[in-house]
Formats: C-alpha cells, sequence, structure tokens
C-alpha cells in the first residue's frame, strides 16, 4: 500500500498545528492524502477562541495554493477545544466519542521550545502533556500509529547520538516529584546535576518524555522523530515557507537587520538545518511504516534522527557567509546596521566585539533619539538579543554525529512513486540554493515585507553602509590628525 493510499479517508488527529511544523504537516495532509478527517486540537490564548485561531491558522500562507484549488478543503479540519495540561487534554466528551472511535493515526507535535523556561513549567509542557496524548491514544479503538515529536538534542550529553533511547540518571517518578507538580509555583533549576550536563530545560524535559515514553507506553504503536535545526520548506509547497521566529531563524532574522553583528560560534562546526517538509514527508513515512507492521508490545520503538549533518553537511561558516551574500541581494527594510563578521570563536574576542558593536552602537543611537525628543529603544532590543543569543551559542560551538540508520532503511522500503511524493532524502539538497529561499523565505513570511520593496531596501543599505564608512574614515583622519599634532 502506497502512503498516499495508506491516509485516504483516514481520520487524523494533531497537536500543535498552528506551530510551523504543525502548518507544513496539516497542509501536505489536505494537498497529499486525501485525508477524511482532521481533528486539530487548540486551546484559546490571549482571549482568542480556540475556532477562531483555527481560522486565523488558515490564514497563513502556506494554504495560499490548496485553497485556491479548493476553498471549502478546511472543512477536513475540525477544530478540537482543549488543553494538553489537563486530564483527557480537556476534550468534551462528544469530541472525544468520535476521536476514540474513529482517529486511527496521532501526530503529537505540541511543545514549549522555551529554552530558559524554569524546569516545571517545561516538564508540564512537554512531558505530562505527552503522557496526557498518550492515554488518550490508549482509549482509541483503531490506532496504527502514534508519532511523537521530539528533537535531535535531547541527548546533546553525548557526542554521538544514535536511534535509541538513552536511559537518565533519575527515574520519571523522581524528576516529577523535584518538579513538585502540586505546587503552583514555577521551580527554577537549582542543582548542576539535574540537567545531566544539558544546556536548557528544554533538552531535558524531551529525553525525559522520550524515556517516559520507552517505560509506560510501549504498549501503544509509538514512533519518535527527532529533528535537528528546522528551516524553511524545501519544495513542498513551495520553497522557503516559514514563518518561525526561533533558534536559528532569530540568528538569521536579527543578522539580517543589522542587529546581531557578533555571538559566540565556532564557524567549522556543523549547523544541522532540515528543511520542515522532509522532517514531515519522514513523519507521515514512518507513521506508515508503523502502521503497516504487526506491533508487538516487546519490539523496540522506532527512532528516526531527521537531521542533515551526516548526510550532507553544511557549516555555520557556509551559513554565514550566505547571510552575507543574501543580504544585499535581498535586504529587508529598516535595518540598524548590516551585517559584519558575525561568528566570533574566542570567548574574549567576543565580548568586546559585542561592547563596541552592539552595546555602544545602541547606546549612541539612543543618546540620539532622546535628543530629537524621542522614546530610546536600542539598548532594550540589545538586552533582548543577547538573553536570547546567549541560550544558542551552545549549539553553535558543537556539533554531534547523529545516527541515521532508520531514515535510511525507511528511505530504501519506499517505492519509486512514495519517494518522490514524501521525499526526505537530505543528500539531494543543494544548501546554496535552498539557504537563499531561506533568507528570502524570512523576509517575506516572518517580517511580512513584498519583493517589490527590495530595490529601494538595498539602496537605503547601499546609503547606510557608505555613510557609516565615511564616518569611519573622518574619526580615524581625526584621530591621526590630532595623534600627529600632540607628537610634535
Amino acid at each position: 500500500m502506497s502512503i498516499s493510499k495508506f491516509y485516504e479517508c483516514r481520520e487524523v488527529f494533531v497537536t500543535g498545528a498552528t506551530g510551523t511544523l504543525g502548518k507544513v504537516l496539516l497542509e501536505k495532509l489536505l494537498r497529499s492524502c486525501n485525508t477524511k478527517k482532521i481533528y486539530i486540537l487548540i486551546r484559546s490564548k490571549k482571549g482568542v477562541p480556540a475556532e477562531e485561531r483555527k481560522t486565523e491558522l488558515f490564514h497563513s500562507k502556506i494554504f495560499g495554493n490548496i485553497l485556491l484549488k479548493n476553498p471549502k478543503i478546511s472543512n477536513k479540519v475540525e477544530c478540537v477545544k482543549g488543553d494538553l495540561t489537563r486530564v483527557n487534554l480537556g476534550i468534551s466528551s462528544s469530541h472525544m466519542n468520535l476521536i476514540t472511535k474513529n482517529v486511527s493515526v496521532v501526530f503529537h507535535l505540541a511543545a514549549s521550545i522555551k529554552f530558559d523556561e524554569p524546569f516545571r513549567d517545561s516538564f508540564v509542557n512537554n512531558v505530562e502533556s505527552t503522557k496526557n496524548v498518550a492515554e488518550v491514544c490508549r482509549q482509541m479503538k483503531n490506532l496504527s500509529a502514534f508519532v511523537h515529536t521530539s528533537t535531535a538534542y535531547s541527548f546533546c550529553n553525548r557526542k554521538e547520538v544514535n536511534e535509541k533511547i538513552y536511559t537518565m540518571a533519575r527515574t520519571y517518578d523522581e524528576f516529577k516529584n523535584i518538579a513538585k507538580l502540586k505546587n503552583n509555583a514555577s521551580v527554577n533549576i537549582t542543582e548542576e546535576n539535574l540537567l545531566e550536563n544539558r544546556p536548557n530545560t528544554y533538552t531535558l524535559t524531551k529525553a525525559i518524555a522520550e524515556n517516559y515514553i520507552n517505560n509506560f507506553c510501549r504498549d501503544l504503536p509509538v514512533v519518535i522523530i527527532r529533528p535537528s535545526i528546522v528551516g524553511c520548506t524545501w519544495k513542498e509547497p513551495f520553497s522557503g515557507w516559514n514563518d518561525s521566529n526561533n533558534g536559528a531563524d532569530y540568528i538569521a532574522g536579527t543578522a539580517l537587520k543589522g542587529i546581531l553583528r557578533s555571538m559566540l560560534c565556532d564557524e567549522d562546526k556543523i549547523c544541522d538545518f532540515i528543511p520542515s517538509d522532509a522532517v514531515i514527508n519522514l513523519m507521515l513515512a514512518a507513521a506508515w511504516r508503523k502502521a503497516v507492521t504487526p506491533h508487538q508490545k516487546e519490539d523496540e520503538i522506532p527512532i528516526y534522527n531527521c537531521t542533515s549533518g551526516s548526510i550532507n553537511p553544511f557549516t555555520w561558516r557556509q551559513f554565514f557567509k550566505c547571510l552575507n551574500t543574501h543580504y544585499w541581494k535581498y535586504p529587508v527594510e529598516n535595518t540598524f546596521l548590516y551585517p559584519s563578521k558575525v561568528p566570533k570563536k574566542n570567548y574574549y574576542r567576543n565580548r568586546l566585539c559585542i561592547a563596541m558593536q552592539h552595546l555602544l552602537p545602541a547606546m549612541l543611537a539612543d543618546v540620539f533619539q532622546v535628543a530629537v525628543g524621542r522614546k530610546p529603544k536600542m539598548m532594550k532590543v540589545y538586552n533582548k538579543v543577547q538573553k536570547k543569543i546567549s541560550t544558542l551559542e551552545y549549539f553553535c560551538i558543537r556539533d554531534w554525529k547523529f545516527g541515521a540508520r532508520n531514515v535510511q532503511e525507511l528511505m530504501e522500503r519506499l517505492s519509486t512513486q512514495d519517494k518522490q511524493n514524501f521525499d526526505f532524502d537530505i543528500s539531494k539538497l543543494n544548501w546554496d540554493h535552498y539557504i537563499e529561499h531561506y533568507f528570502l523565505g524570512i523576509r517575506r513570511f516572518v517580517f511580512n515585507e513584498d519583493d517589490s520593496t527590495i530595490p529601494h531596501s538595498r539602496k537605503m543599505s547601499l546609503l547606510k553602509y557608505y555613510s557609516i564608512l565615511i564616518a569611519k574614515t573622518g574619526l580615524l583622519f581625526g584621530f591621526v590628525y590630532n595623534f600627529t599634532i600632540l607628537s610634535f
């Protein structure tokens, strides 16, 4: 049975549909799989009802082509009001009856990706929510596959990460006790060994969730997908779509705005990008493979490291080289300065550059703003940028060797047609072409800037560049002149 045929007329349940990966999954299911019904779990947020959030979801440009062909296709998607942190996901009894009776494939994509989140909050959002989804899956009468989305960095405390679940020093119950779930106060990490040499609570709680699934969910047809650094779409539904402003997207966005000009980064390390559509195609194929294979409780849970470093390596040097090239080709509007040589391998050199290239220009800009009667803002901007960048530097000065045997074996099992329709073969990806679309996509979909503004933005960027160059030259000549006068 082909993958498309497998999903045809099935009913699917998705968490995290409003996130970047969730939108790519939803679009692919609607466009290529002829799914009968897709239930998406959505909670009310900031006073916006769940149903209204579903309407807003389909305003995303990723759905433009399928809605143009079939304006009523969104009727296949049913909004389920709920909350991942509650028992039975807070779903109404009527929806629970429909879901447990009809759903056969579950995709759990929802997670909190805040790197600096307090441990208790991260534990609730990433571990307890996974437990709650698993318990709902257990009630489904026709479940064929339960796909859990983790991260390739869940065991980043290891140099080599194979497609297996590694044991942890503490059990799920011990971590739960530390989180003190009955206490409403958020608990910060106080013990260094709690993280087990990980950089943050996100990677920690993703590892705990994997161990929970391994120890308590063997009765379910589970598959775990571990994406690395998720980037824009490669091919589907078109190149360059991305609406995220986290991780590498934040680095790229702030650098394109001319704000980020220095960060701790080893240019020779692997920047393990993976296109979002490749992740989704792998998920769909892995769920299909699990469903057509008889499930045994004693079987090892299939793990798929959805990464590129061991197959088609791409370095941070290449990333920033492309950034400098495409900044001048597709400059964004309202830049602060312009990109410089951002990566600094030496810690002390980076701190000096932050003072000279971040703080000094920000202070001068704020002094000017005050002088003309405006509210200063650049120091606040740079404080926010530095705080966020510091949480990412851990991943920019290291790289990992990710095993990908299961991914390769799955690819070999696909028919020629499925390899075309659900392509996740990263060996064929041209990085220069992909990264060009990535930066252009940030301009279009993150900053929401029209391509017609590119010529004007290019003129303004060149004007800013030469103005700063003239100012620097003037300061240099002034310094040399004064030094010469004082010397004689």
